[in-house]
């Protein structure tokens, strides 16, 4: 009993408070202009939470942390080179098959009624990296099984055997998460 008395005792003279500090400013995230389906929204809200930093609020917050997409782009960033036996020859061809998705967003912090930013605006940059299968190739595609058939082998995605758009979509939310974790820290770095 006494050993649990000195360790309340320690961290109470350590500064250490049970309630969350009540006089943490309140932000409001409006819906992130270019965000089709709310989802880099989500995760500023949820980093903004996550922060520490202030708390997130629907109406009558302290400031409103306006954000919108200024930038997103896909880039090939990585190939392989794609043996081919045609009529008895081999060709080689190179396919893309590593992607970098990239956005970009303009994030500004507004007062409670004030057109002009406290903070802000500025530039946040992040990316993600992806890989992917070119459709157009048949070894990309097919593999032959034990028995000699030819199998597809998109239907059961193996690993990372997806097609573009697939990959970029797995991609968005750790990129959003990134993203969203930078314009936080910019936001604590400047206030």
């Amino acid at each position: 009993m006494s050993l649990w008395f000195i360790f309340l005792f320690s961290l109470a003279s350590c500064g250490y408070q049970w309630t969350p500090k009540e006089d943490r400013f309140t932000v409001s995230v409006p819906f992130v202009e270019g965000d089709e389906d709310g989802a880099l929204t989500q995760e500023l809200i949820w980093a903004l939470s996550r922060s520490g930093l202030a708390k997130v609020q629907n109406r009558d917050a302290h400031y409103r942390l306006e954000v919108a997409i200024v930038e997103s782009k896909s880039d090939t960033v990585g190939f392989r080179r794609d043996k081919q036996v045609i009529k008895g020859k081999t060709r080689k061809n190179l396919l893309a098959s590593e992607g970098r998705k990239t956005v970009a967003v303009e994030v500004a912090l507004f007062g409670r009624e004030s057109e002009e930013p406290v903070l802000g605006p500025f530039r946040v940059t992040a990316d993600a990296d992806y890989d992917y299968v070119d459709g157009d190739s048949i070894q990309d595609l097919t593999f032959t099984d034990s028995s000699g058939q030819l199998v597809t082998v998109l239907p059961f995605s193996l690993g990372q055997l997806e097609p573009t758009e697939s990959a970029q979509e797995a991609a968005t939310k750790p990129l959003y998460r990134s993203l969203a974790q930078k314009v936080i820290d910019v936001i604590s770095s400047e206030w």
